[in-house]
């Protein structure tokens, strides 16, 4: 629930730890509109990917979200080591 989601950002800004929200359902949603982390607490990293809400499964193909200076100074060197080939259609 987004009231849940609050408490969990609330607390990890208090407790200075930072927010990696895995949204891959975000959208999929029956009873009410999908809230992300990035509502409350503007410093979290989201990650999604097509696969779900796009019916694109196997794809593997995703993005993340967070603040430029994350991407430059923590993200841009581990990324480098994790990807691999995504299928030639997603390409």
């Amino acid at each position: 629930s987004p009231e849940e989601l609050r408490g969990i950002c609330d607390f990890c800004s208090k407790s200075r730890v930072r927010l990696i929200s895995d949204e891959i359902y975000h959208g999929i949603t029956l009873t009410r509109p999908a809230t992300t982390a990035l509502k409350f607490k503007p410093d979290a990293m989201i990650i999604n990917s097509f696969s779900k809400y796009y019916s694109m499964t196997g794809w593997r193909l995703g993005w993340i979200v967070c603040q430029d200076t994350l991407l430059r100074t923590r993200l841009e060197s581990l990324l480098q080591n994790l990807f691999i080939s995504a299928p030639t259609l997603s390409q």
